[in-house]
């Protein structure tokens, strides 16, 4: 409301009320909540916007995702956007990223790798994470002493993410095809498995869609013709069934057939 006092900040343009509280439960999810003011909220919700559009899966079924799902993946990836920016304050003269520490030997309280600030992860995850472009990897032995300290993993160099992007044209999952800002580089063989950082051996996938290929049966490999080909997921209920290789998203053609989603 109007008031003769020029100092008075209506409650909703105060950014000394601004708080924001985050809290980790039993099971390891992160929960965030914010209190802010409506400049800041107006510029929270104009970045989210542009991230948060329906995507249709591979068979042109809607979106699975709610909204807020969708929502939830547009903050991950304007993080994992800010985090890739060399424009950014350290954290104890080092610019932050994910910080993974791998035990080395399976001693008690150390049967699993885990995240500096959230704790123990799967094996899917940790492969999530060693696909980013920087992920600090300290190796520990069994008394949780540091063998390897600060060995930086940037797995996909500029010139390779130039050559994928030009191949994939962004997101190469059948059906995706989000922008190459938005994706990360991905081995097709896992690179604690052997497989080297090459376009040969890489493709670009949006993180849903990277989410998916690691924690679900998808598989995506790089076939005779140089290009991403992606399987569902092994049937349960048949086994044995013949899974059609489907085409990346650039390369879509006009017909129905499997292979060309």
């Amino acid at each position: 409301a109007d008031s003769d006092d020029p100092d008075l900040v209506p409650a909703a343009e105060n950014p000394d009320l601004n708080e924001m509280v985050v809290t980790t439960d039993e099971e390891g999810r992160i929960t965030a909540t914010a209190d802010l003011d409506v400049l800041t909220g107006e510029e929270l919700q104009a970045a989210l916007d542009p991230l948060c559009r329906p995507v249709p899966s591979p068979d042109g079924s809607p979106d699975p995702r709610s909204t807020g799902q969708r929502r939830a993946d547009a903050l991950g990836q304007i993080i994992r956007t800010y985090l890739a920016g060399s424009e950014r304050p350290s954290s104890g003269g080092v610019l932050p990223h994910a910080t993974l520490i791998v035990p080395t030997v399976r001693a008690p309280g150390e049967e699993v790798a885990r995240f500096g600030f959230a704790g123990p992860v799967s094996p899917a995850t940790v492969g999530l994470a060693l696909c980013t472009a920087a992920v600090t990897a300290v190796r520990v032995d069994g008394e949780g002493v540091p063998l390897d300290v600060g060995r930086e993993h940037r797995l996909f160099t500029p010139g390779i993410r130039k050559a994928l992007a030009v191949r994939d044209g962004g997101c190469a999952f059948p059906g995706c095809g989000r922008p190459v800002s938005w994706t990360d580089a991905h081995h097709c063989t896992p690179w604690a498995h052997g497989g080297d950082t090459s376009v040969g051996n890489g493709v670009l996938l949006c993180r849903m869609h990277h989410v998916k290929i690691h924690h679900t049966g998808w598989e995506v490999f790089i076939g005779h013709d140089g290009h991403p080909w992606f399987r569902e997921p092994t049937d349960p209920q048949h086994p044995n069934r013949h899974r059609e290789p489907l085409r990346s998203h650039a390369r879509r053609t006009m017909t129905a057939h499997p292979t060309a989603v």
